[in-house]
C-alpha cells in the first residue's frame, strides 16, 4: 500500500491516457473540443463531426498514440491543469512523431499482499512523409510479469515483447482510409484496463495480434470499420484465426447518445469463432451511462485439439455496465458491473474507480473489484500512466 500512496505523491509533484467510450460520450455535447474560437478551423464542408477513436489517435480503432488532434485535445480540454497553449492542429506540418507511454501497475490482494511491477512500455514512431495522406508507423510493446522488478525480454516468452506495424492512407473522399497493419485485431471498443472481462476473455488484451486489411471512416457522425485478418504471425499456421470483422455505430449531440455494433468470424484448421456485440450510451447531468454485451461461439472442427495449440477461450456471454460522473475537469468517478456466462457457470464482478488526469501526460486510475460466482476475490488495482508525445 505504501508504494501506491507513493505514487499518488510522485503525481501532486510531476508530470496517456487511453481514450474510452466514456471520454466519446462526453465529448459529444462539447464541440468546443474540437472547433474551439480562436484556433483555425477547416471549411465547413470539409468538417467531420467524428467522435470516434480515428478522431484522436494514430491508430483508427483507438488507443495508444495520439494524433495531432489527439494531443491538442489532451492538453486542452482533457487534463485538470496545463501550462501552455497547444498548437493548432491545422498548422502542424511535422513530418514526424514520437510517442512513449509508460506503466506501473499495483495490485492488492484480498489477503493484503502487495505486487508492484512494471506493466508496460510501449514506444510508437510515426511518418507523414507528404504530411497527409499517407502514414508509415512502427510501435513496440514491452509487457512486464507481476515477478517483475524491470522490463525484460525472457527467451521462454517471446509474446511479451510484441512489434507493431502499420501502412495508412488516409483524408480520401467522406473522411474515410484504408490500412494494412500487424496489430491488435480491430472488434468493439478498446478499453484502457486490459483486465476487463468484455477483451481479456474473448482473447482481445494486450498479447493479441494479427496482420489484416482494413478499411474504415467517418463520413459525418456515423463511424464504420471493416477488416479482413490473415491470423498472428507468431503461431502455427495451422492455428491462425483467419477471417472478417467488422465496428460500427453512430453518435449524437443531444444527451451525447452512443450506439455500436460489431461482428467477427474467423477459423483455424482445428477451431471456429464467431462474436457479435452491441452496445449504448448516454450522458445525463455530467453523468455517463454506457452498456455492452457480447456473446461468443467457439466451435471445434476436428475430434481432438492439439494440446500445444494456442489457447482459445471457450464460448461465452459477457456483460458490462458502466455509471461515470465527469462533471469536474480532469476528473471520472465511476462504477462497472460485469457478468460472465461460460457455459452455464456464471460468474460477476463489481468494480468502483476514479480516472484522474492532473496534468498532461500524466493519468493515475485506481480500482477497487469484488468478483463472486465461480469464484471469490477481492483486491485492488492502481495504474500510474506516464506518456509523451514529440
Amino acid at each position: 500500500m505504501k508504494s501506491l500512496w507513493l505514487i499518488i505523491f510522485c503525481l501532486s509533484f510531476g508530470v496517456k491516457a487511453l481514450a474510452t467510450p466514456l471520454i466519446a460520450l462526453r465529448e459529444a455535447q462539447n464541440c468546443g473540443g474540437c472547433h474551439k474560437p480562436g484556433r483555425g478551423q477547416r471549411p465547413v464542408l470539409e468538417r467531420r463531426c467524428t467522435l470516434d477513436c480515428q478522431g484522436c489517435h494514430i491508430s483508427p480503432d483507438g488507443g495508444g498514440a495520439r494524433n495531432a488532434w489527439g494531443t491538442y485535445y489532451l492538453q486542452d480540454q482533457l487534463a485538470l491543469v496545463n501550462f501552455r497553449v497547444p498548437n493548432d492542429p491545422l498548422q502542424d506540418t511535422s513530418r514526424f512523431d514520437i510517442h512513449t507511454d509508460f506503466r506501473i501497475m499495483e495490485w492488492i490482494r484480498a489477503d493484503g499482499s502487495t505486487e508492484t511491477f512494471p506493466m508496460n512500455l510501449e514506444n510508437t514512431f510515426r511518418l507523414r512523409p507528404f504530411v497527409n495522406y499517407l502514414h508509415l508507423s512502427y510501435s513496440n510493446l514491452l509487457m512486464g510479469r507481476i515477478d517483475d522488478r524491470l522490463l525484460r525480454v525472457p527467451a521462454e516468452d517471446g509474446r511479451r515483447y510484441r512489434e507493431r506495424y502499420a501502412i495508412m492512407v488516409d483524408s480520401l473522399p467522406l473522411n474515410t482510409y484504408i490500412r494494412a497493419y500487424r496489430g491488435t485485431p480491430m472488434y468493439g471498443l478498446k478499453r484502457p484496463n486490459h483486465t476487463l472481462w468484455i477483451r481479456q476473455r474473448i482473447g482481445l488484451d494486450q498479447f493479441a495480434m494479427t496482420e489484416a486489411v482494413e478499411l474504415g471512416g467517418t463520413p459525418n457522425v456515423p463511424f464504420f470499420r471493416v477488416s479482413a485478418m490473415r491470423g498472428d504471425p507468431s503461431v502455427a499456421r495451422a492455428y491462425r484465426q483467419v477471417g472478417t470483422s467488422y465496428h460500427y455505430g453512430m453518435r449524437g449531440v443531444s444527451f451525447g447518445w452512443h450506439l455500436n455494433s460489431s461482428g467477427w468470424q474467423t477459423h483455424s484448421d482445428t477451431q471456429e469463432i464467431k462474436m457479435r456485440a452491441v452496445g449504448g450510451g448516454f450522458q445525463l447531468l455530467h453523468t455517463i451511462f454506457y452498456g455492452e454485451r457480447n456473446w461468443r461461439d467457439v466451435r471445434a472442427l476436428t475430434d481432438t485439439i492439439d494440446p500445444v495449440a494456442p489457447r482459445i477461450y471457450p464460448s461465452s456471454g459477457i456483460g458490462e455496465y458502466t455509471v461515470a460522473f465527469a462533471g469536474i475537469r480532469g476528473v471520472m468517478l465511476g462504477a462497472v458491473q460485469e457478468d460472465m456466462d461460460f457455459a452455464g457457470t456464471l460468474s460477476g464482478r463489481s468494480s468502483v474507480f476514479v480516472d484522474l488526469h492532473p496534468i498532461p501526460y500524466v493519468q493515475l486510475e485506481l480500482w477497487r473489484r469484488r468478483e463472486y460466482g465461480a469464484r471469490h476475490q477481492e483486491d485492488t488495482l492502481g495504474l500510474l500512466h506516464l506518456y509523451a508525445d514529440f
